[in-house]
């Protein structure tokens, strides 16, 4: 199993979990997939190297996130391999999506599965803090998964987004909200907590917080990596 996924197998991974996978989206996810492990064993692209492993922990993830992304331009930061922003770009063609990562090696990475797999995409290089003034209010969505915590995440992230835009955290069964600090930071960057949402995948339990930009980021915002770390807001 761990060399070749069928698609009845993982179209019943989806379908256990209420979701659904079409042959085109298997086929190319299959070959993302099949692109992490083998770069795996050059960088430390992902640690989960197993094909089971990337549908249940990768991909599954991904599809639940479709519901709330219908369409849109989507940035995905500290996108690392791609995750989940290729196959979001797979499952839904028609977000428009944009990867930003600082280490030149993943976006690399990233570039070439976009060319391999032929799907629309751009792979960015540079750290949010210092791109976020080039790119302000560019995206509907900004989408992260296992980043940094919820105060950093969204200082990091909410001057990217359009007014009216979504901070999408996906986080796992650890997410303690006193620690993460979304709200505390919302309340300073212009944006409010919309939902934390907590559900389960194949067993494991999740949550996705949402946080909503409602007016213009204070121009101080994103500050300098170092005191965003020192003194979090």
């Amino acid at each position: 199993m761990e060399n070749e996924m069928l698609y009845s197998t993982c179209a019943g991974l989806f379908e256990r979990n209420g979701l659904w996978l079409k042959q085109s989206a298997y086929d190319l996810l299959n070959q993302y997939a099949q692109l992490l492990i083998k770069e795996s064993e050059v960088q430390n692209i992902t640690a989960v190297r197993t094909l089971p492993e990337i549908w249940s922990r990768h991909f599954l993830d991904t599809a639940f996130l479709l519901q709330y992304l219908p369409e849109g331009k989507v940035l995905d930061i500290g996108t690392g391999g791609g995750i989940p922003a290729i196959p979001l770009a797979i499952l839904n063609p028609k977000l428009q999506i944009t990867m930003l990562d600082s280490e030149m090696r993943k976006i690399d990475f990233c570039r070439r599965a976009i060319n391999t797999l032929s799907i629309q995409a751009e792979a960015i290089c540079g750290r949010a803090e210092e791109t976020a003034k080039e790119y302000d209010s560019q995206f509907d969505y900004v989408v992260s998964r296992a980043m940094a915590n919820g105060s950093i995440l969204t200082e990091l992230s909410v001057r990217f987004l359009k007014i009216g835009g979504k901070l999408i955290a996906m986080k796992g069964r650890q997410y303690d909200p006193q620690t993460e600090r979304f709200r505390e930071a919302a309340e300073k960057l212009g944006c409010h907590v919309d939902s934390e949402l907590e559900y389960s995948l194949d067993g494991e339990q999740k949550r996705l917080i949402t946080v909503v930009k409602d007016t213009e980021t204070p121009a101080q915002y994103p500050r300098r990596f170092a005191k965003i770390k020192r003194n979090p807001l």
